[in-house]
């Protein structure tokens, strides 16, 4: 049975920045992972909502995906910057998420940033 992993584990270290985003936020591995699970959840139930079959999912299932946390920095990147990444913030601002960004996301800070709760130093 082949193994799906990453080969060098220090690629999906939790706190290794893998990059920054369109907005100057450096995500980490975990946080990626996170944002693209729920890309691809919110694709799922908009597929499913009419009732229709999901291609998502289809894909998902029929390829035997290994999940985003096991994947590769440059892999999670990638599918990041092939338009995730414009999903993700357009359901973040229209509160179209189906739950809270992870809690190290660094969207919490920016947010805070913003109504003047971090103290400025």
């Amino acid at each position: 049975m082949p193994d799906n992993l990453p080969q060098d584990f220090r690629d999906v270290e939790q706190s290794a920045i893998v990059g920054e985003d369109s907005r100057s936020l450096n995500l980490t591995h975990y946080v990626l992972a996170e944002r693209l699970i729920q890309v691809e959840y919110a694709n799922i139930m908009n597929d499913t909502q009419g009732g229709t079959a999901s291609n998502t999912l289809i894909y998902i299932l029929e390829g035997g995906f290994r999940g985003y946390h096991k994947m590769t920095s440059g892999e999670l990147w990638s599918e990041w910057k092939d338009g995730a990444e414009d999903k993700w913030y357009q359901l973040y601002e229209d509160n179209g998420l189906h739950w809270e960004p992870y809690e190290d996301d660094p969207i919490h800070t920016l947010e805070q940033d913003e109504n003047g709760e971090v103290a400025n130093g």
